[in-house]
């Protein structure tokens, strides 16, 4: 393995310039304390992408890195056969990590996934960036609730993806909104057998609900969602003791195509 550098004083367009006219074969890494990508060379081509830490691949996985501030750079040479999911030339990669690499990063940074919740921030600190308001962004402000996940947002404001998730990084730098994650993993735990048709979980878990904007006098009723995709929307009560579990009736679990002991996502709805 070499070292060739760090990104605060080496380029990553050079490095990628150098291994193509180089005709090299290998692996560059490129690793921060946060997230590590791996970009896989054949004869100086860019061949292959992966994002250990944002699961990015292909080329969005080359657009990301571009916008890092910091991070080691090393080189092994090796030949590997990979399936190739990176198409585009060395020059234009470059060109379009330039061009777009910073708000590409800075967004996945932002919105790792679409259960991201955003709520309304206290408002633009002295010397925060400006957002101009248009037509697509007002759409997205006005669904933002303190529930809707990003997913949600996109679908009821009916724009492209890629237009949310921009409106959103840069209400956010501007101060207008704010990331929460109200969302929660919990274990489940089986209720008795005539237990009322309710989830049943921590007070304090209830009390971290109540900071949000959108549930001061606390959370009424709650969505849970298993890994197999079932949901199932009950009341929400909050007692002492329960921890990291939530109690739900049998028949619910079952509905869930869950079982005892299995983690959930449960978000607070109303």
């Amino acid at each position: 393995m070499s070292l060739i550098g760090n990104l605060t004083d080496t380029k990553l367009a050079d490095v990628l310039r150098l291994f193509a006219a180089g005709k090299k074969t290998g692996r560059l890494t490129v690793s921060s304390e946060e997230d590590q990508t791996v970009l896989r060379f054949d004869k100086g081509s860019l061949v292959h992408a992966h994002g250990a830490g944002s699961n990015l691949q292909g080329e969005d996985a080359v657009l990301d890195v571009f916008g890092w501030k910091e991070g080691q750079l090393t080189f092994i040479p090796e030949e590997k056969a990979v399936r190739p999911n990176v198409n585009r030339s060395i020059d234009a990669l470059i060109a379009d990590g330039g061009a777009r690499g910073d708000v590409f990063h800075r967004t996945n940074e932002l919105i790792p996934t679409d259960r991201v919740v955003f709520q309304m921030a206290a408002g633009p600190a002295q010397g925060a960036p400006k957002f101009g308001v248009g037509g697509a962004e007002w759409r997205v402000l006005r669904m933002i609730d303190g529930v809707r996940d990003v997913r949600e947002v996109t679908e009821a404001a009916g724009l492209p993806k890629a237009d949310v998730a921009l409106a959103l990084l840069e209400a956010t730098e501007a101060g207008l909104l704010e990331r929460i994650e109200p969302q929660r993993e919990l274990r489940v735990q089986t209720a008795g057998l005539f237990a009322k048709d309710a989830a049943e979980m921590d007070e304090r878990v209830g009390g971290e609900w109540r900071k949000l904007h959108r549930f001061p006098r606390g959370v009424q009723r709650v969505e849970v969602k298993s890994a197999a995709g079932r949901t199932a929307f009950l009341v929400a009560h909050f007692k002492a003791g329960v921890g990291t579990s939530v109690h739900l009736p049998r028949g619910v679990v079952a509905d869930l195509l869950a079982k005892e002991g299995d983690d959930v996502q449960v978000r607070p709805v109303g």
